[in-house]
């Protein structure tokens, strides 16, 4: 049975199928050689175009966001992981989403695989959830997201990309990486229209001016388009080489854009988005155990989402509270860490008891808190400003 296509302005008509069903069964309707493609892709032997494409636009990805270690990043329609195996092997924070169950099981063995820390203790880290997109749970927590060769899988465009932004960070990026819309009746027109009757899956990508368009109807801010033009040049034919390069920019071959989740006005931008603040909530209290207990509501002050250590290990990059004894001399006593009772978004509180071991403070008049990203940076060094209190008088 052909399914009638529906009509839908700036990208191609979709056939009115189940293709939340069709990308469920995929990786079943591929079949075990289709399984081992999709869990070595985008690596062949020999090695293909696809492997080319794939490295350089991958680079792309890290190089145009230009993110920090352990950044959180979204991997939006992940498939099989292999773009979030290329970005958890650069040090970011992954999560993950894909309909398909299949497609997460593959994922995840395959970001266990990695099997040893990508660099000097930091571990691979990622996770992934199997989910439509419009069910995303987060908020405010992102600070990228990436939608590679995933847009064209999505029914409802204006939609899925609100959804993207909700779970961006202020000030967070989405990075799209997308097919071009084939001329009507083209070969390449009906080569999808037959991937869709196959597999029952949407394979519908878009006109440039119309991503564009929706990207700004979704309420992201400074959309840009751009054109991958990197490849060896013949420097001995510079005339035919620059009239080639300036054909790709005034009609690039794929959808590649960058857009911005708008910065509430009053929200600090400066700092590298990471500002605390810390109040005491209540007077010091002492503990049967010999532990000074102070209860205390951090507040998420910046743009940057606080991922809280799950784990024992604390995973590099997560952020926990930091006690010490601050030094005549500007330097600090550093008392043992604690862990945050939450992951905490822009904006968001929490009350939480900080304990430190009284015989530790013996001589000291007051107490510093401030909030630590693990491994990377104390939130002073971002120009967030600690907490600052008495200790109360012994005896």
């Amino acid at each position: 049975m052909r399914w009638r296509r529906r009509v839908r302005g700036g990208r191609l008509p979709s056939l009115g199928q189940d293709y939340a069903e069709g990308h469920r069964r995929y990786v079943e309707r591929k079949g075990a050689a289709g399984e081992r493609w999709l869990r070595t892709k985008p690596f062949s032997a020999p090695p293909g175009h696809e492997l080319a494409d794939c490295l350089r636009t991958f680079s792309h990805v890290v190089d145009r966001l230009g993110l920090d270690v352990r950044a959180q990043v979204l991997d939006v329609g992940c498939g099989p992981g292999w773009l979030s195996e290329y970005l958890v092997r650069c040090g970011y924070w992954v999560i993950g989403i894909d309909v398909s169950e299949d497609m997460v099981r593959i994922a995840r063995e395959r970001i266990a695989a990695i099997g040893q820390p990508v660099g000097e203790n930091i571990e691979a880290l990622a996770e992934f959830h199997a989910m439509p997109v419009l069910e995303l749970p987060w908020s405010k927590r992102f600070d990228a997201a990436v939608l590679y060769d995933a847009m064209h899988h999505f029914d409802d465009e204006v939609e899925t990309l609100r959804a993207v932004r909700r779970a961006l960070a202020p000030g967070g990026r989405i990075y799209i990486h997308e097919g071009v819309r084939p001329e009507e009746g083209s070969e390449g027109e009906r080569e999808l229209v037959a991937e869709m009757e196959e597999f029952g899956t949407l394979e519908s990508p878009f006109d440039p001016e119309y991503l564009v368009e929706v990207l700004g109807e979704a309420g992201f801010e400074h959309v840009k388009r751009y054109a991958a033009v990197d490849e060896l040049l013949d420097v001995s034919e510079r005339a035919v080489e620059l009239e080639r390069i300036q054909a790709r920019l005034a009609h690039p071959p794929m959808n590649t854009l960058i857009a911005v989740n708008p910065v509430p006005d009053g929200l600090t931008s400066d700092g590298g988005g990471f500002e605390a603040r810390i109040e005491a909530s209540g007077p010091w209290t002492a503990n049967e155990d010999g532990n000074l207990a102070l209860p205390i509501t951090l507040t998420n002050a910046g743009r940057r989402h606080w991922p809280a250590g799950e784990t024992t290990p604390v995973p590099y990059g997560a952020v926990t509270i930091g006690p010490y004894v601050p030094g005549d001399d500007g330097g600090r006593l550093e008392l043992s860490r604690l862990p945050l009772p939450g992951s905490l978004s822009s904006g968001e509180s929490v009350v939480t008891e900080v304990r430190v071991p009284s015989d530790q403070l013996e001589g000291s008049g007051e107490l510093a808190l401030d909030l630590v990203r693990e491994g990377i940076a104390w939130f002073a060094d971002y120009g967030s400003a600690p907490l600052v209190i008495p200790l109360p008088e012994s005896g």
